[in-house]
């Protein structure tokens, strides 16, 4: 229980910051627009590129990695399948229930939880390289085009970061460096422009809820019950798929509908509800999961 609550300390801890910012009237829209883009197009390539890079191939667990894409598309086509509008608005509505926060939540709970970080290199992958271009491809990122999400900076950066980790290449640290301060502002500023949406605006539990439910009990129930009676997984592997396919949804959600001006409420209250929410269920995934 410690260790999840240590995890969600800085995320509580930043978006109340960003919250307050705006809560003050000190920072407008703009900042919060600006920073938002910032973190989308330069940040989060960046940290993307240099952790890929940098990551074997070798350490892709595809075990618990299957069940955790299982768990994933299951939920995101019932979740698509459930939520009205058009298609723009079914996929926010897939990744608000199953695009999990493997970045700054899934480290820290697999190095306290797990007490290795290596899975959430499998699931980091998974979502970057697959699962974020089919999301901006259904956000019409770029057109209509199916290379559309090829040319979004995300995607182009983690399949380079990908090509320099198969060809066994080392970058200098010379190069690496600036790239490195880039990246570790992805997640306070995702955090932070996250903060300052959550000003004025109030939880509409009528949507909210089904993507709360599908995300933090739909998930982690099929994640099990495929990796248990599908790819008959046990011990360490199958806690692993069911613990990372409950984590809360991913602020880079609202970053992503943001950026590519579609409606935010959804995202930003699901991350919102499903972090605070996601504190019990960790908790008793983390216990299941030690016995």
């Amino acid at each position: 229980m410690q260790a999840v609550i240590a995890a969600f300390v800085p995320i509580w801890f930043i978006g109340a910051l960003g919250w307050l910012a705006a809560r003050s009237g000190r920072v407008g829209p703009r900042v919060q627009e600006a920073l938002t883009a910032f973190a989308f197009t330069v940040a989060m390539p960046a940290v993307l590129f240099t952790t890929l890079s940098r990551t074997p191939l070798d350490r892709i667990q595809p075990g618990p990695l299957l069940a955790f894409a299982i768990s994933t598309f299951t939920v995101g086509l019932l979740a698509f399948a459930l939520f009205r509008g058009g298609p723009s608005d079914r996929v926010i509505g897939a990744m608000s229930s199953a695009y999990v926060n493997a970045g700054n939540l899934g480290i820290p709970v697999g190095l306290y939880v797990l007490n290795d970080a290596t899975f959430v290199v499998s699931v980091l992958m998974f979502q970057v390289l697959l699962v974020s271009p089919l999301i901006f491809l259904g956000l019409g990122a770029g057109g209509s085009s199916f290379l559309a999400p090829l040319r979004t900076p995300i995607v182009v950066a983690s399949f380079l970061g990908l090509g320099v980790s198969a060809l066994g290449l080392r970058l200098p640290g010379l190069a690496l460096r600036p790239l490195e301060i880039l990246g570790g502002a992805a997640v306070p500023l995702a955090l932070f422009s996250l903060g300052m949406s959550l000003n004025g605006s109030a939880v509409s539990w009528r949507t909210t809820g089904p993507a709360v439910v599908l995300k933090l009990l739909a998930q982690p129930l099929v994640a099990f019950l495929a990796g248990r009676f599908l790819l008959r997984l046990d011990g360490p592997a199958l806690f692993a798929a069911v613990l990372f396919a409950g984590l809360p949804t991913a602020q880079n959600t609202y970053v992503y509908a943001a950026e590519y001006g579609r409606p935010t409420e959804l995202p930003r209250d699901a991350i919102l509800v499903s972090s605070v929410l996601s504190l019990g269920t960790l908790s008793v995934i983390a216990l299941l999961g030690a016995r």
